[in-house]
């Protein structure tokens, strides 16, 4: 082998361990990143518990207003949701059973955060058609988003928020769930 083939070796290698070591350097950023991400996000949602239920007043899409005030004295349900989110979509199915199966006392309320982010109505629709929940679905706002976890992190959907008979909000059950564990963190609050 001359010279001028081994360099020629020698280079290539150094470029391929090169090109490895900015692979192994973007992945290792990506999830880095991802998890920086998901740290802050899990500290938001850890600002709303332990905190007495927001006062609001919120208009479900069958036009019945619901309040605070509606709540006291019950466990409550809370779970978050939207279009354009394939975990919630997912989830629905979960929810639904949920729906069915809650235990005596409890008021199970969806709230949907297509308005604050902007959604067109038909999407709405048909998100709800698809979802097909028989719980009120309260139509969020500004205000109330943010006194969970402000409307800038609307898009942290799905999330659950179970809140005791006190009125005080105890979990906050990030992501896809299941209608085991939302029983389970009720059952903690007997």
């Amino acid at each position: 082998m001359t010279s001028k083939t081994q360099s020629a070796g020698q280079r290539a290698g150094r470029r391929l361990w090169l090109a490895l070591a900015v692979v192994a350097l973007l992945v290792g950023g990506y999830f880095a990143v991802t998890a920086a991400v998901r740290a802050h996000v899990d500290g938001v949602i850890a600002g709303a518990l332990d905190k007495p239920l927001p006062e609001f007043t919120l208009t479900a899409r069958d036009g019945r207003q619901w309040t605070a005030a509606d709540l006291r004295g019950r466990r409550v349900v809370l779970h978050f949701f939207r279009s354009r989110c394939a975990a919630c979509a997912a989830e629905a199915p979960e929810i639904c059973a949920l729906e069915q199966q809650l235990p005596e006392g409890v008021v199970l309320l969806h709230v949907m955060t297509d308005r604050v982010m902007g959604f067109d109505e038909a999407l709405t629709r048909a998100t709800l058609a698809h979802d097909g929940f028989a719980a009120p679905v309260l139509m969020a706002d500004a205000g109330f988003m943010d006194a969970f976890h402000s409307v800038a992190w609307s898009k942290v959907t799905p999330i659950t928020y179970v809140v005791d008979a006190a009125g005080m909000v105890r979990f906050g059950l990030r992501g896809r769930q299941t209608r085991a564990a939302i029983l389970a963190a009720l059952a903690e609050l007997s």
